[in-house]
């Protein structure tokens, strides 16, 4: 078996099991009642349904983890990546262009498989537990929003990390490395102001200690 395939899959199944047991040790530190610290702030009932909604959402994104990982696994041992590269170069777009064309089908394929999942956990957990205030219009818009900044943003970046690989010789890693690192370093800067509120709205803090 190719070493390298045995790396990737087992960094695979042990992502998934730290998060899993990361996941299971929070249900289990959930209790009813608020710690003794917090008693007088909190509203007993309020806090029961924050721990509930918590144990729910907890829950679920287990199973979708676990759903995606399956997902996963499936299509790649059932030669799905191979194959899509295979369809993708007879095109004959070039490395840049065809690889670019390549992550954005499997981008697209990811996007239209969560979409059954967040609709779920926006309409019906978040309306049993009376939190959700997102109308299928506005769940529209942000999956168009999304789509459109995944494509602004990524594919600039993408291109860039292909372009590295393909001109920059033995090096090329070290410089993707520091690409990517500038960018996301960038990103945290550039979330809050510009991307952020594209989905929220926010509002000052009125003048208080908490302020």
């Amino acid at each position: 078996m190719n070493p390298f395939l045995i790396i990737i899959l087992a960094a695979l199944i042990a992502e998934f099991a730290l998060h899993l047991t990361a996941n299971l040790l929070n249900l289990r530190s959930l209790r009813p009642e608020p710690p003794s610290d917090l008693e007088g702030i909190y509203i007993l009932d309020d806090y029961r349904n924050s721990q509930e909604y918590t144990r729910t959402n907890t829950r679920f994104g287990l199973l979708v983890s676990a759903f995606r990982l399956l997902l996963l696994l499936s299509f790649w041992f059932a030669g799905g990546f191979d194959y899509l590269d295979q369809a993708v170069r007879t095109w004959e777009l070039g490395p840049i262009a065809g690889g670019l064309l390549y992550i954005g089908i499997l981008a697209a394929a990811y996007m239209l498989v969560s979409i059954p999942f967040n609709v779920y956990a926006t309409f019906v957990i978040e309306e049993h537990f009376g939190f959700n205030r997102t109308t299928s219009r506005t769940f529209l818009l942000d999956c168009l929003k999304g789509l459109s900044l995944t494509t602004l943003l990524g594919a600039p970046l993408l291109v860039t990390v292909l372009s590295i690989f393909e001109y920059l010789g033995p090096y090329a890693w070290l410089y993707c490395w520091a690409v990517v690192i500038a960018f996301f370093l960038a990103i945290q800067f550039i979330a809050p102001t510009w991307i952020m509120p594209l989905f929220n709205k926010f509002t000052p803090l009125e003048k208080s200690e908490l302020r």
